[in-house]
């Protein structure tokens, strides 16, 4: 009996917390960061205000978690391509996945979070790397490598995205390829 209400429990917890995420990605695509309130985002999830802080302690931790989950994904598609083909095809998935994701990224990599985006996305890379089957022969230690290339992918993203309209997937895919990925890994 206890077994069934804790897993009731922890299911209610899952579909309020996942409400809440999906709520928050929906307001950032119509909102700016600075503008979203705890209210507006109970109300478009569906929860009480009281279910909002049982999971989190306010938005910004909303937006870390959203953060780390897509960084998460982002690593998850690009890294296997990048192992199985070349660095310009891992390049393009990632561009474009953040080109379909664009207002999302931009909150994200330009705003108020961007310092802490970018070191997840350093900290997920560096776990990665450490974790990876490849043994890819480098000038460099591959951890620092990790650091560097994690860290200049994220800062050409932002880049980027406050310009997207001037540069394509494919060329700003190009651009961090051969700027960023290249040097690192020998041009695979």
């Amino acid at each position: 009996m206890a077994s069934t209400k804790s897993a009731s429990a922890q299911t209610r917890k899952l579909k309020s917390r996942t409400a809440m995420r999906e709520a928050m990605l929906r307001l950032l695509a119509e909102t700016p960061l600075e503008q979203i309130q705890i209210t507006d985002l109970t109300a478009r999830a569906g929860v009480g205000y009281a279910t909002f802080f049982r999971h989190f302690s306010g938005i910004d931790e909303v937006l870390s978690d959203i953060a780390s989950a897509e960084i998460e994904a982002l690593l998850g598609m690009t890294i296997p391509v990048l192992q199985q083909f070349d660095s310009s095809v891992s390049m393009r998935t990632l561009c474009r996945y953040v080109f379909d994701r664009q207002a999302l990224w931009r909150t994200l990599l330009t705003g108020g979070a961007a310092h802490t985006v970018r070191a997840e996305f350093i900290r997920q890379a560096r776990e990665w790397s450490s974790h990876s089957d490849a043994k890819v022969k480098t000038a460099v230690p591959i951890d620092l490598g990790t650091v560097c290339a994690a860290g200049s992918t994220i800062d050409a993203l932002a880049w980027w995205l406050e310009r997207i309209e001037d540069h394509t997937v494919d060329e700003i895919a190009e651009y961090i390829n051969e700027l960023v990925i290249n040097p690192f890994i020998g041009g695979r």
